[in-house]
C-alpha cells in the first residue's frame, strides 16, 4: 500500500486493527477519528509520511509497534487514558516531541521510545513501576532529572546514549537494574 494517500478516516471508526496500514509510506493522516479507542499492534508501522500531532482523547490502548518507524510523527502528548506504553510503540519516531506522559502510565515497554531523539521528558508519572530494556535508547534530548518512587525495575540499556540525562539518584524501590 505504498501509494495509499488517505487523509482522513470515517468518523465512526473506533478501532484500527493489527497491521492495518503497515508500510503505507504515503499515508498522510493528520488526525484520527474522535471516537477511536484502540490502535492495534503495528497498525501504522513504517508509515513514514504520517504527521499526527495528537491522538483522540478516548484512546486507551496502543498496541506494540503501533507507530514504529513513523519518522514524521510529531505527537506532543498522549491521551490521559493510556496506562501502558507497549514494546516498540514509538521506536524510530525521530520527530516525536513528547514532553510528558499521562499520569496513569505504569509500565514503559521494551524499546518503547528507542531512537526518539526529539522527546524531552523531564519526569515520569508517579505510577511507573517498570522501565523496559532499551526503553529510551538513544533518546538524546531526554532530560529526566529523577525517577518516581515506585520504580522497581530498570531494564538493560534503558537509558543508553541519553546524553542529556541528568538523573541525580535512583528511587529506593529499585530492585533490579539491567
Amino acid at each position: 500500500c505504498t501509494s495509499l494517500t488517505l487523509q482522513a478516516l470515517p468518523d465512526d471508526v473506533t478501532e484500527i486493527g493489527d497491521s492495518a496500514f503497515t508500510a503505507c509510506t504515503s499515508l498522510s493522516l493528520q488526525a484520527l477519528p474522535a471516537g477511536l479507542t484502540k490502535i492495534g499492534d503495528s497498525a501504522f508501522y513504517g508509515c513514514t509520511s504520517l504527521t499526527l500531532q495528537a491522538l483522540p482523547a478516548g484512546v486507551t490502548e496502543i498496541g506494540n509497534s503501533a507507530f514504529r518507524d513513523c519518522t514524521s510523527l510529531t505527537l506532543q502528548a498522549l491521551p490521559a487514558g493510556v496506562t501502558e506504553i507497549g514494546g516498540s510503540v514509538f521506536s524510530g519516531c525521530t520527530s516525536l516531541s513528547l514532553q510528558a506522559l499521562p499520569a496513569g502510565v505504569t509500565k514503559i515497554g521494551n524499546s518503547a521510545f528507542y531512537g526518539c531523539t526529539g522527546i524531552t521528558l523531564t519526569s515520569l508519572p508517579v505510577g511507573v513501576t517498570k522501565i523496559g530494556i532499551y526503553a529510551f535508547y538513544d533518546c538524546t534530548s531526554l532530560t529526566l532529572q529523577a525517577l518516581p518512587d515506585g520504580v522497581t525495575k530498570i531494564g538493560k540499556r534503558a537509558f543508553y546514549g541519553c546524553t542529556s540525562l541528568t538523573l541525580q539518584a535512583l528511587p529506593d524501590d529499585v530492585t533490579e537494574i539491567g
